[in-house]
């Protein structure tokens, strides 16, 4: 008998762990850290593993893994381009595909892009009637590619918005509001929704100024990972100027939770300014700087899409064919009536233990 049993991570913005269970193998999909910087999931829970299989490389998925030898040392698993935020002393036992089969461990593992970061992938195990992680995901992406997921009797889905369906078209809206009103600095993440930011503008005619490590990561963007139409607009983007020394234009710098690197700077530098805007565009765990700055007035926050709508969720579940889903990363228990209306006539389960 198979089982999936989740760590943490349901219902919740959490680390992202899920221990599952085949005969006597036992796999972990991510071994995620934060929010908040030093939660962990329980490891006298997992136990001792064989491997664990990463989706992707940010921290909440794969920040626990200078745990790995408390459980067991087990294999690591992930995307050649996921694999690189490892530690040197932790690396990858072979590398996922960014699209296609796998055996591991004697178990058929499937695996597509995400679109949500680059190297990003779903996972799919050929257990029971088949379990389907979507790890963070998106399929509206403006650069990443994402590829359709095989059918799969549970889903573990991104449901990180919860039920709220806000297209991006919302949040893109705003910002070219904000932005016509004078000089906008944005903290974003690089392996993420940074380029993505930096596109629309450039996009709309306004060719954003990039800090260093922004730059980088739009230049180091694989071909392989985003869409074939915009790779000739992504080398066009790598060549928009450097922050200015005073305020003016699109700034687009990291890392977007304001704690170090170029926008902390910026923002001690122009924090008791009139200018510039300050807009940060993900999830602010009350404890971050970048969530002091928002309760202070200082700076406001603007969601840019990432993760699926309740409505693109709704697509996935039916395209897999799914009788069982696990939302997570996102959204409460109280959710659980809105979401089996949702996703119904497939079972929505907030369950400690799911049998494949």
């Amino acid at each position: 008998m198979a089982r999936l049993i989740p760590i943490c991570g349901v219902a919740e913005k959490a680390p992202a762990c899920f221990l599952v269970e085949s005969g006597e193998t036992r796999l972990l999909l991510d071994f995620g850290e934060g929010p908040p910087p030093g939660r962990m999931p329980d490891l006298a829970a997992i136990g001792q593993v064989d491997a664990i299989l990463f989706s992707h490389q940010h921290a909440d998925h794969i920040g626990a893994v200078g745990l790995s030898d408390e459980i067991g040392a087990p294999q690591l698993f992930a995307t050649e381009i996921a694999a690189r935020a490892l530690p040197a002393e932790q690396p990858v036992t072979s590398f996922l595909p960014l699209s296609g089969t796998k055996t591991i461990l004697g178990i058929s593992v499937r695996t597509g892009r995400s679109g949500h970061a680059p190297g990003g992938v779903w996972i799919h195990l050929d257990i029971g009637d088949g379990l389907l992680y979507m790890g963070d995901n998106c399929t509206s992406s403006l650069i990443y590619a994402h590829d359709a997921p095989p059918q799969a009797g549970t889903i573990i889905l991104d449901a990180s918005y919860g039920i709220d369906d806000t297209r991006l078209t919302v949040g893109q809206k705003t910002l070219d509001e904000i932005a016509a009103a004078g000089p906008l600095l944005l903290p974003v993440v690089t392996q993420g929704r940074g380029p993505e930011i930096a596109l629309h503008f450039a996009r709309a005619g306004i060719m954003p100024s990039l800090d260093d490590a922004m730059r980088a990561a739009i230049i180091g963007l694989r071909s392989e990972c985003v869409l074939p139409e915009v790779r000739a607009e992504l080398a066009e983007l790598a060549k928009a100027p450097s922050i200015p020394s005073e305020p003016a234009g699109v700034m687009i710098a990291t890392p977007a939770t304001a704690e170090h690197g170029a926008v902390k700077t910026l923002i001690e530098k122009w924090k008791f300014n009139y200018e510039p805007q300050i807009v940060f565009t993900g999830y602010l765990h009350p404890s971050s700087p970048a969530a002091t700055l928002v309760a202070e007035k200082r700076a406001r926050q603007v969601r840019w899409k990432i993760h699926p709508s309740l409505s693109e969720n709704v697509a996935t579940v039916r395209a897999a064919g799914a009788h069982t889903v696990l939302p997570c990363f996102g959204g409460n228990a109280e959710m659980l009536s809105a979401w089996q209306d949702a996703f119904g006539p497939a079972r929505v389960t907030l369950d400690r233990e799911i049998a494949l």
